[in-house]
């Protein structure tokens, strides 16, 4: 499966973009206006409600350059772990010591995670997709989902463009015969506005690295081993084509009622790279998988000032997954042994309503459906029915939600919340929160916080039905939830600086915790199993702050830490089980960034630095070669300068990523590049003209 025959899906998107500039220019024309031109800044506001941990990206960070992925946003944003594969390979999210299936995603109200797997892949959405992002720590992704453990990401699109017809284009090149497109025309009436985003992703990406995981004899004249040294290889099999089309369209009325429909089609072919302990020359072989997803969801939304608002959305998905692995037979063909097919569709619907009596109490209600359809096999094993070897499954999940903000003195604001969930047709226990928020020094806007809930995961439809491994009598995962921290925000030097900042103490209870581990007779497969109780325990940190130092100059520096052990504290398996007390796989005890952005009038630097601690791959903590990813720093520099023409506005920048050029990896024996580079160009046109 080789990525050079699909030229031509580049060639038709980059036809669809000459097409769509042809026919915005030319409605542009036909448009006159008398307002003057000038920079348009807009923000997608998402609020958090008190005593809540939360953490919103500005459009400074969604809007860095298109070449970054939502994995890249939260790595070096935020506070939380992101697990990558290998370079624009699969990568996990994960909270304060939990799993990437801990970490619920939801776009414009709908959960996007996997019905199969429970988690969500985050380098297949460009943050240049997104109008809003934010995270929900903790106790605060009951407010809108349950199934949280660590948290929950929320993504949003469809806010209002500014008025008349827009274009933007950002083409970039890069290492690796890397190329990335962005396209986005939009038109914002008084009613009726639209907005056309069409992203194109492609590499061959086949860095060279030092294989630290190999050995090679060094000999002189004579045949003798004089040295030891490790091989330079080659990223063979690689590359990856991604195309994604967001389509938001959105009326308001005069009344306040506003319908925005927004649907998301993507399609990705991606080839997967040997890893650094594969012996032996290529050859040709297949090991690859191809996805096609498509998401649109339609909500209607009204506010009767602040009295109270309600929000009504439905929406449908549907993912169809393949992977295929196949090695050359010498005859020329091709055996393979792996043909996995899985189709999954979902529908969604969700109601909302908010109501407030008075300014000290308001009551907000949710009720939420989701039906999954999920049938996965693989054609290459077959039953005796002569269908491959696979299941297919339907569930039904339900969840109502009622939350009451009580605020009796103008300080203190309080909030209980309850949630039930259906899951098929057991019932979860009664989930509680309650949130605390203390308003200590208005002139700090220093506030204390602290928050106390319970909450619960099902197994996702693998852990129930995978053949051969399926677990039909796993019991769902529940845990109590705990927060402390505080928050604050400053002005100093006459409005010249800022400092913000937030922090919170986080300790966690979670019992059933599910393990997938080796069974069978000679163990050949693996099984789930309700293994663990977890206790996962710290501190997230994080500082902001913003300084204005001399005239057009301005420096910006954002910083996070987090610590956050995640220590099995279940009985032993086995007398040999050394498991017990020890930190989880996969889980850094230690991680933090900065990031630091300098800007004089048109010029700006960016530098981005993220750092992880040593992170186990056995539960026994075996510290060995194979037992420990070493620890890691990251460091990003991006330079950027922006023009303005009497035509259109243009942004040139050149970013470095892996700039010290560190040889690392995020996950045992997958390989990442070195320090690599690419150049983006942007293009805004200025479309109308003034009325004689």
């Amino acid at each position: 499966m080789r990525l050079r025959q699909m030229s031509s899906g580049r060639w038709l998107c980059a036809s669809l973009a000459l097409f769509s500039g042809f026919m915005c220019c030319r409605l542009a024309a036909q448009e006159h206006h008398e307002e003057l031109r000038g920079a348009s800044v807009t923000a997608f506001r998402l609020s958090s409600g008190p005593g809540m941990k939360v953490t919103v990206f500005d459009s400074l960070a969604l809007r860095e350059n298109i070449s970054v992925s939502l994995s890249d946003l939260l790595a070096y944003n935020s506070a939380v772990f992101v697990k990558q594969s290998g370079r624009s390979s699969l990568s996990t999210v994960s909270f304060r010591g939990t799993s990437s299936s801990h970490t619920q995603v939801l776009w414009n109200g709908m959960k996007i995670n996997s019905p199969m797997l429970g988690m969500t892949d985050f380098s297949m959405i460009p943050s240049f997709l997104t109008d809003g992002v934010r995270l929900l720590h903790g106790t605060s992704s009951l407010d809108a989902v349950s199934g949280g453990m660590g948290g929950a990401v929320e993504l949003v699109t469809g806010a209002k463009p500014g008025k008349g017809f827009s274009m933007q284009y950002v083409q970039g090149f890069g290492s690796y015969v890397t190329a990335d497109e962005y396209l986005r025309i939009s038109y914002g009436g008084r009613r009726f506005s639209s907005s056309t985003r069409l992203a194109v992703s492609s590499s061959r990406n086949d860095f060279r690295y030092v294989n630290t995981d190999k050995n090679e004899n060094v000999y002189d004249g004579d045949m003798n081993i004089i040295a030891t040294r490790h091989p330079v290889e080659r990223n063979v099999n690689g590359a990856w084509l991604d195309m994604h089309l967001l389509q938001d369209v959105r009326y308001d009325t005069d009344a306040g009622d506003a319908f925005v429909l927004s649907v998301w089609l993507l399609r990705s072919r991606r080839e997967l790279p040997r890893l650094s302990v594969d012996y032996g020359e290529p050859v040709d072989f297949i090991n690859g998988q191809r996805e096609s997803t498509l998401r649109s969801v339609l909500s209607w939304s009204r506010s009767w000032g602040s009295v109270s608002s309600a929000e009504v959305s439905a929406g449908y998905a549907w993912t169809g997954l393949d992977y295929d692995y196949a090695r050359a037979n010498g005859n020329a063909g091709m055996n393979y042994m792996t043909k996995s097919r899985s189709r999954t569709g979902t529908v969604f619907l969700r109601g909302r309503h908010t109501r407030n009596f008075g300014e000290k109490w308001r009551l907000k209600t949710d009720l939420t459906l989701n039906g999954h359809h999920v049938r996965s096999a693989d054609e290459m094993v077959m039953t005796p029915s002569g269908e491959g070897l696979g299941y297919e499954a339907s569930r039904i999940e339900a969840s109502a939600a009622v939350s009451l903000r009580w605020r009796p003195v103008r300080p203190l604001s309080v909030v209980l919340s309850a949630r039930e969930e259906l899951y098929g047709d057991s019932f979860s226990p009664l989930l509680p929160a309650l949130s605390l928020d203390f308003l200590v020094s208005p002139g700090g806007n220093l506030h204390l916080k602290a928050s106390a809930s319970r909450n619960c995961r099902y197994p996702t439809l693998n852990d129930w039905y995978f053949l051969p491994g399926g677990n039909p009598d796993l019991e769902p995962e529940t845990g109590l939830f705990y927060d402390v921290g505080y928050s604050f925000s400053i002005g100093l030097s006459d409005a010249k600086m800022s400092l913000s900042g937030e922090g919170s103490w986080f300790d966690s209870y979670v019992d059933n915790w599910i393990l997938w581990l080796p069974d069978g007779a000679r163990k050949n497969f693996y099984r789930p199993v309700n293994l663990m109780k977890v206790h996962a325990y710290g501190v997230e940190q994080t500082l902001r702050m913003d300084w204005r130092f001399a005239r057009d100059w301005r420096l910006s520096v954002d910083g996070s830490f987090t610590w956050s052990p995640s220590v099995n504290c279940g009985e032993p398996m086995s007398i040999r089980d050394d498991s017990v007390g020890k930190q989880l796989v996969y889980v850094p005890e230690y991680s933090a960034s900065v990031v630091g952005a300098l800007s004089f009038r048109s010029w700006s630097l960016l530098y981005k630095w993220c750092w992880y601690s040593d992170r186990y791959t056995m539960s026994s903590n075996d510290v060995s070669i194979s037992g420990v990813v070493p620890d890691y720093f990251m460091s990003d520099l991006t330079v950027s300068r922006r023009l303005s023409f009497r035509w259109a506005d243009m942004s040139v920048s050149i970013a470095v990523k892996n700039l010290f050029d560190e040889d690392y990896v995020s996950v045992l024996s997958h390989p990442m590049p070195g320090i690599n580079f690419e150049a983006f160009v942007g293009i805004t046109p200025k479309f109308g003209f003034r009325r004689r």
